[in-house]
């Protein structure tokens, strides 16, 4: 599994990598408090397909709030603290179509234009 599909990114700022250190406030997922980043992956990907008898906060993330959490990063800056929460989202083939936007042709140059238009000023 690769972990950009998650969107880390170790060369992005704030990506982590499969090695960077996470300590959490609960065993969620089936893990102790403090483990990599790609075993909490993993464990997360096994907890998303009922192989898990764990009963922890799992909930939580999936929340605004999240999780609470520690990171400790393989390119340093020392313990980092911050929280992780579980998202679905949404990307629609047709951007356009889905939010009812018209075809890039029919928009007009400017927002003058479109005023021009409403008004019928020319």
């Amino acid at each position: 599994m690769s972990i950009e599909r998650f969107g880390l990114d170790p060369d992005s700022k704030l990506g982590l990598s499969n090695d960077d250190v996470v300590t959490l406030t609960a065993k969620d997922f089936g893990l102790e408090t403090m483990s990599k980043t790609g075993r909490l992956i993993q464990a997360i990907e096994q907890w998303s397909r009922g192989n898990s008898n764990n009963k922890g906060q799992e909930p939580q993330w999936f929340v605004e709030e999240g999780c609470k959490c520690e990171i400790l990063r393989t390119t340093g800056g020392g313990w980092q603290k911050g929280r992780f929460r579980i998202r679905l989202e949404f990307i629609p083939d047709d951007p356009n179509s889905f939010f009812n936007l018209p075809p890039e042709e029919d928009k007009p140059q400017s927002l003058l234009d479109d005023l021009r238009s409403e008004l019928d000023v020319k």
